[in-house]
């Protein structure tokens, strides 16, 4: 998908999009843009940097361990550690609210 080779992932992105579009004009629902959280624009990007390192989104390593694919357990450490790491760096310098996802 990041390198254009191949679209169907892209295309099934777009294709959700266009989905939950059709969705909130059939139920009439329109949302004003509000203020982004001040966590969503790091937030994303980071997530977007580990998905694109470790080539897939964070349940397939579960999924690979489970077939027997044990160097996918590096990726879940790496998950594992990037979660500590931000709700250190959160608390330590950030004190962003976590709202709901505060666990």
């Amino acid at each position: 998908m990041f390198t254009f080779q191949d679209l169907r992932m892209l295309l099934s992105f777009a294709g959700a999009v266009v989905i939950i579009v059709c969705a909130f004009a059939l139920l009439r629902i329109r949302r004003t843009p509000g203020r982004i959280h001040a966590g969503v624009i790091p937030g994303a990007v980071l997530f977007g940097t580990g998905w694109a390192i470790s080539g897939g989104c964070p349940a397939i390593p579960i999924v690979q361990v489970a077939g027997g694919y044990l160097p996918a357990l590096v990726t879940i450490v790496g998950v594992t550690v990037g979660i500590r790491l931000c709700r250190w760096a959160n608390a330590r310098y950030f004190h962003l609210d976590r709202g709901s996802c505060g666990l």
